[in-house]
């Protein structure tokens, strides 16, 4: 009799003990579906947040990309209307570019260095073609890179000064 007492309260220790298990996982499970939720909301709240910032975004970078096309086309229209039409280049040089000044532009600066070589690589190409008309359009075209580089060169001699090309200039009325 003790012996059926002391299983059946064995037993039943077991069964509340797989009671309150049941219990605690079913609280456990409300409680991490409820986080999930939570999380869930937070992170659909901050994405809105987010799509909005970039949209914002977006816009000012449309405004950004459009605000210098208009300021350009507003100085054409100016200038067109000041000027009257085509294409007008005010030269504000006073005096005449010496080889020094190729120099400088063409080869030390590395801007103009990209530019000649782009010169050179579009302009200095095979001149010569089946077409009589087209091969002195070609030399044509070169002569003027091989101008550039000519004067490059001049400026790059170490018996090259400035000084002795200007007055040859002054002298001559180039």
């Amino acid at each position: 009799m003790i012996l059926i007492i002391t299983v059946l309260a064995i037993l039943l220790l077991i069964a509340c003990v797989g009671w309150w298990n049941c219990y605690r996982s079913k609280q456990l499970v409300e409680a991490v579906s409820e986080f999930n939720r939570n999380a869930v909301n937070e992170l659909q709240i901050w994405l809105h947040e987010e799509k909005l910032t970039v949209e914002a975004l977006e816009n000012e970078l449309a405004n950004l990309k459009a605000q210098p096309e208009q300021e350009f086309k507003q100085l054409q229209e100016e200038q067109q209307d000041e000027l009257g039409f085509g294409q007008h280049v005010k030269w504000r040089s006073t005096k005449k570019p010496t080889s020094q000044t190729y120099r400088l532009l063409f080869d030390i600066e590395p801007n103009g260095q990209r530019i000649l070589e782009e010169l050179t690589a579009r302009f200095k190409r095979n001149v010569f073609t089946d077409d009589e008309r087209e091969t002195c359009r070609r030399i044509g075209r070169a002569e003027v890179v091989d101008f550039i580089i000519s004067r490059i060169n001049t400026a790059n001699d170490p018996r090259y000064t400035e000084q002795l090309e200007l007055a040859h200039m002054e002298q001559n009325d180039e």
